[in-house]
């Protein structure tokens, strides 16, 4: 009797110890989660299901010391919340968030949810669901859903998960009224004669003064929109700083450029006439800089009889879309465009919705609005002349 009482024993002592290093292989500080899994309250000394944690979410553990009772593991993201250990896997990294939502302006409205709430990405896959009602200000008015903060995050809540609607006080901040877009074209250093002779147009800008305005803009806290953000902005969606928008055509000596907007970590945009360049190997090696069509072989003059010419004014409908395609297929499916000389007409403008591109840039000197046409965006066309002081007066400051 008395051995077999001992390895019954000894066996639990192996059993618990087995269960407590399984434990620990699942625990961390930070873990992500192994599918779909349930998120649990503590209530009656029993683990009950209170929400749910989409695939490969990232949560914070709390740190305790493992004992092999441990099945259950505190949650430090939401309080008063556990998962499962084996629903999890521990991970070295803390979540990656992009934050930049924290630069919009929230609107003076809050969505109240229903009793369970579901947030989203913004590709619609779930992050996370809970089984409470939730009142949060609107960071983002999309068409079917609302971009709000959630764990310093931005999430969505589809809009049919919303009870109602109420007016909050979120902040004092006011939308800006609107938006400068800048339109830069070529860059040379100005201390290297052979570059000054070979860049001596009119729209040729030294990098020395091309940091001069960004310097300006950075030291004076200039929010630089991607074009998604400005596009979101002008179709009322965000709700923006004071701010600015960077562009520069073609593409020919502009990599300095590029990476000197990488350097200052402010957000440009390179319209690049795609065949110019044999190998467009560069689109995903900036994270402050994206690329957009400047037309495939539109950049010609003398194609049509209206103004320098530009091709996209009369050119035959399928030639237009087979060019305007293979730009597209190149900027891996850029639906944003820069007309050729500036120059378009309402026939050009149809060719470029039935290509799929949502919004057009032109010349125009005046700064864009809320509710302007998206394929006539105007911008003031920089100078080698133009100054910081130039670039206060049209951001309007």
């Amino acid at each position: 009797f008395f051995f077999t009482e001992r390895n019954k024993i000894l066996k639990e002592i192996a059993r618990q110890e087995a269960l407590k290093n399984d434990i620990i292989s699942h625990y961390g500080k930070y873990v992500n989660a192994l599918g779909e899994i349930n998120l649990y309250k503590r209530e009656n000394n029993e683990y009950v299901k209170k929400g749910i944690l989409g695939k490969n979410q990232i949560i914070e553990l709390k740190e305790i010391e493992i004992t092999h009772e441990d099945i259950y593991l505190p949650v430090l993201t939401f309080k008063d919340y556990y998962v499962y250990y084996k629903d999890i896997k521990s991970i070295e990294n803390d979540i990656n968030n992009n934050q930049r939502y924290k630069k919009y302006i929230p609107f003076n409205e809050n969505i109240i949810t229903n009793d369970i709430t579901f947030f989203n990405d913004m590709d619609g896959n779930l992050v996370y669901s809970f089984d409470t009602s939730f009142s949060l200000p609107i960071i983002v008015k999309d068409t079917n859903k609302y971009g709000v903060e959630f764990n310093n995050q931005l999430l969505y809540i589809d809009k049919k998960e919303v009870k109602e609607i109420i007016k909050s006080q979120n902040t004092t901040k006011k939308n800006t009224g609107s938006i400068a877009v800048l339109n830069y074209h070529f860059f040379f250093d100005n201390t290297q004669e052979k570059e000054r002779k070979e860049c001596n147009q009119t729209i040729c800008l030294s990098i020395q003064r091309f940091k001069e305005h960004l310097n300006y803009i950075k030291n004076n806290n200039i929010f630089t929109p991607t074009l998604n953000e400005f596009e979101m902005y002008l179709d009322k969606k965000i709700q923006l700083p004071r701010s600015v928008v960077i562009t520069i055509d073609d593409g020919w000596r502009t990599e300095e450029a590029r990476r000197i907007l990488d350097e200052y970590e402010l957000n440009g945009t390179v319209f690049l006439i795609t065949s110019w360049f044999k190998e467009i190997n560069f689109l995903n090696t900036f994270k402050y800089v994206e690329f957009h069509s400047h037309g495939d072989n539109l950049h010609n003059k003398g194609v049509c009889s209206q103004g320098q010419g530009g091709g996209l004014q009369c050119l035959d409908r399928k030639k237009l879309l087979d060019d305007l395609a293979l730009s597209r297929s190149k900027l891996n499916g850029s639906k944003y465009f820069c007309y050729p000389f500036y120059e378009y007409n309402s026939y050009s403008i149809s060719v470029l919705k039935e290509a799929g591109f949502t919004m057009a840039f032109a010349g125009g000197e005046y700064r864009a609005y809320i509710g302007i046409d998206k394929y006539q965006i105007p911008r003031y066309v920089i100078y080698s002349s133009t100054s910081a002081a130039d670039i206060a007066s049209y951001i309007g400051i």
